[in-house]
């Protein structure tokens, strides 16, 4: 049982780090862009990405880590793929796809 909560643990920081790292590559090339509200959004994003690390070590509020994974692909969904990626324009069902999927999952 310990093996498999070191997994999941690993499987969180590795799923974090890959979100973090393609934000972080979002945010350079739309700073390059001066395109300065998709920067906002990034950092905002990545300060969303560790919200639930926050609730963890201040609130002391366990959380399981498979929801851990599922906010952060909710967030990067929503934050990085609807709004900077214009999924919400381009595909018309994106907004209450994400929301019904989240939904069934939480």
């Amino acid at each position: 049982m310990k093996s498999k909560r070191l997994s999941l643990r690993k499987k969180r920081g590795i799923v974090n780090a890959i979100l973090s790292i393609i934000v972080l590559l979002v945010l350079i090339a739309r700073l390059l862009r001066a395109d300065y509200h998709s920067v906002f959004i990034c950092i905002l994003t990545l300060m969303l990405f560790n919200i639930p690390f926050w609730a963890e070590k201040v609130l002391k509020i366990t959380l399981p880590k498979e929801l851990e994974i599922i906010i952060l692909f909710f967030i990067f969904a929503a934050e990085i793929l609807g709004e900077i990626g214009s999924f919400y324009t381009y595909i018309p069902w994106w907004d209450t796809m994400l929301h019904t999927i989240n939904g069934f999952l939480m």
